[in-house]
C-alpha cells in the first residue's frame, strides 16, 4: 500500500498527490492494483480535482477531525466547463475501482445569478462518473446548489450531509444507498417562491436506484409558493429504456413538514413518470415515513395526499428487501463492510 499525507500549506496539494500516484503507476514503481491511502490534514484546499486510476483509494482525514474542519472548495459549473464529468469540484472517472472518502467537506461555491437555462448553473460538488467501480462515502459533507452530487453505478453514503436546491442528488445509478444521512434543501439564493427538488433519478432499468434508510430531510423556507419536493421526474424513462427510471425509496425516513405532502412531482402531468406507479423494488416508494413539524414533533406521516405515482411497501416487502444493509445492497454488500 502507498501511504501519502498532505497539508493545505502547499497550493494544489491534492492534485499534486494524484499526479504523483499517476506517475508512479506509469513508471512501474507502483502496481496499478496497489491500494493508495491518502491522509488529508485539516485545512482549506482550494482546487478542482479528479481521480481516474484503477488503484483502490482511501482518502480521509485523521481520526477525530470534524468534516467541517477540512474543506475542498472551488467554483465550477456547466457555464465554465460543459458536461457533468467536467463541472464538479471532485470528479472520479471511469478507470476507478474502489474509492472511499471519509471525514471531510467538498463544496462547489458557485452562486446562481440568473435562470438556469441561460447560465448553466449545474454545479456538482462530487461526480462519481463510473458504472463499474464502488464508491463509499462516510461522515462527509457535500455543499452546492444545483446538482450537488451525481452518481452512476454503485455508491454508498453513510452518516453524510448534503445540501442544495434543485436536483441536488441525481444520476444514472444501479443503486445508491444512503444510510443515516442528513439531506437539506437550502434556500435558493435568487429569492423565495422558487420550487425545489432533492432528487432526480435516472436509474438503470429495473434497478433499485436511490435508497434512503433512516435519513432526515430538512428544508429552509421557500415562501408560500415555493413548493419543495423529494423528487421530480426527468420525464423520458420507458419500459425498454436503458436508464432514466424514476426509482427512489424512502425507508424509515423523517421528512420536514416544509416538503409538499405529495413528495413527488410530474410537474402537473407535463412529464411522464416511469414506472407510472412504484413497486417494492423500483419506482417512487416509501415505508415507515415520519413527519417532523416546526416544533420538532415527530409523527407518522399522513400519506393520503401522496402523488398517484407513489407506492407504500407492506411490512412483508420491507422485511424481505430493506430490513438490513446486506438485503438492500445484495451482491455489493461485501464491498462496504466497515
Amino acid at each position: 500500500m502507498l501511504e501519502l499525507s498532505i497539508t493545505s500549506k502547499n497550493a494544489g496539494a491534492i492534485s499534486q498527490a494524484f499526479k504523483k500516484i499517476s506517475e508512479m503507476v506509469k513508471t512501474g514503481s507502483l502496481d496499478f492494483e496497489a491500494p493508495v491511502h491518502l491522509t488529508i490534514a485539516p485545512g482549506e484546499y482550494h482546487e478542482i480535482i479528479s481521480y481516474n486510476l484503477s488503484n483502490p483509494l482511501v482518502m480521509e482525514t485523521p481520526t477525530g477531525t470534524k468534516p467541517e474542519d477540512c474543506v475542498i472548495s472551488a467554483e465550477n459549473c456547466e457555464a465554465f466547463h460543459k458536461d457533468t464529468e467536467n463541472r464538479a469540484v471532485f470528479v472520479i472517472g471511469t478507470a476507478a475501482t474502489d474509492v472511499t472518502l471519509r471525514g471531510f467537506t467538498i463544496e462547489n461555491t458557485h452562486v446562481k445569478t440568473n435562470d438556469d437555462a441561460s447560465l448553466g448553473n449545474q454545479a456538482e460538488a462530487l461526480c462519481w462518473h463510473n458504472q463499474k467501480g464502488y464508491l463509499n462515502c462516510e461522515n462527509m459533507r457535500f455543499i452546492s446548489r444545483q446538482d450537488t452530487i451525481h452518481v452512476k453505478g454503485v455508491s454508498r453514503f453513510k452518516d453524510c450531509y448534503v445540501t442544495g436546491d434543485v436536483d441536488f442528488i441525481w444520476g444514472y445509478c444501479d443503486i445508491s444507498l444512503w444510510e443515516n444521512c442528513h439531506i437539506h434543501t437550502r434556500e435558493d439564493n435568487r429569492g423565495i417562491d422558487r420550487p425545489a427538488y432533492v432528487l432526480q433519478s435516472r436509474a438503470l432499468n429495473s434497478k433499485p436506484g436511490f435508497v434512503f434508510t433512516d435519513c432526515e430531510f430538512t428544508a429552509d423556507d421557500h415562501g408560500p409558493n415555493g413548493k419543495i419536493y423529494i423528487g421530480r421526474t426527468e420525464g423520458t424513462g420507458k419500459k425498454d429504456s436503458k436508464d432514466r427510471w424514476d426509482s427512489i425509496a424512502l425507508i424509515n425516513c423523517t421528512i420536514s413538514d416544509r416538503y409538499d405532502p405529495a413528495l413527488w412531482t410530474d410537474e402537473d402531468g407535463s412529464r411522464q413518470v416511469y414506472p407510472p406507479v412504484g413497486n417494492a423494488m423500483y419506482g417512487w416508494r416509501e415505508y415507515g415515513t415520519k413527519t417532523k413539524d416546526s416544533n420538532g414533533k415527530i409523527i407518522p406521516a399522513d400519506t393520503s395526499k401522496r402523488s398517484s405515482h407513489n407506492y407504500i411497501l407492506s411490512n412483508k416487502e420491507f422485511f424481505a428487501h430493506y430490513a438490513s444493509e446486506s438485503l438492500i445492497l445484495g451482491s455489493y454488500a461485501s464491498k462496504y463492510k466497515n
